[in-house]
C-alpha cells in the first residue's frame, strides 16, 4: 500500500506483511545459531573419536608393535675412525673408536635406513664398513687415505629377510 507525503511516495506494510518479516528476523540468528551449535557438537565428537581409537576399555593407548630386523655393524681396519650409525628408533649416533669397531641395532621394518659411515683420520690408511640384516652382509664399503670415507646403506622393507 502507498500513501501521498510531502516529501514524497512512501509504502507502508501491512500489520500481516510486519509481522512475517519480524518472525523472519527472529528465525535466522536461531538457524545460524543452531548451525554452529551442530558443527560444534560434531567437531567434539571428532575430537572424541580421534583421541579415543586405538585405545583399550581403560583408556590407555594399545601399543603396535612393528616388527624389527636386527642390523650388525662392522668396521674392519687399524686406527681410528669417526663412526656414524643409525642406532634405536633410527636415531643417528656418532662414536670416534678404535678400530675394528663392531655395534648393531633392533630397527623398525620400514622405517629409516640401516646405515654405517666412516670418516678416517688425517694419518688416513683403510677400512671396510659393512651392514649385515639377519647375521646376512648386504653392504660393503672401503675408504682409503687421510680423511677417507665410505658409506653402508640398506633400507629395511617389511618384508627383508
Amino acid at each position: 500500500m502507498e500513501t501521498q507525503t510531502e516529501a514524497g511516495t512512501e509504502t507502508l506494510e501491512s500489520d500481516e506483511t510486519a509481522k512475517a518479516s519480524a518472525s523472519r528476523r527472529r528465525v535466522r540468528p536461531l538457524l545460524f545459531g543452531g548451525g554452529a551449535l551442530l558443527c560444534a557438537a560434531l567437531a567434539t565428537v571428532g575430537v572424541l573419536f580421534a583421541t579415543h581409537s586405538g585405545n583399550d576399555k581403560n583408556g590407555a593407548a594399545a601399543k603396535r608393535h612393528a616388527p624389527t630386523i636386527p642390523v650388525t655393524y662392522q668396521i674392519a681396519g687399524r686406527g681410528t675412525a669417526q663412526i656414524s650409525y643409525a642406532g634405536p628408533g633410527g636415531r643417528l649416533h656418532t662414536v670416534s673408536a678404535h678400530l675394528p669397531w663392531r655395534g648393531g641395532a633392533n630397527l623398525t621394518a620400514g622405517g629409516a635406513p640401516a646405515v654405517v659411515s666412516i670418516v678416517l683420520g688425517k694419518e688416513g690408511g683403510n677400512a671396510t664398513c659393512s651392514v649385515s640384516l639377519h647375521g646376512k652382509v648386504v653392504q660393503r664399503a672401503t675408504a682409503y687415505g687421510s680423511y677417507g670415507r665410505a658409506n653402508c646403506r640398506t633400507p629395511l622393507a617389511r618384508t627383508t629377510r
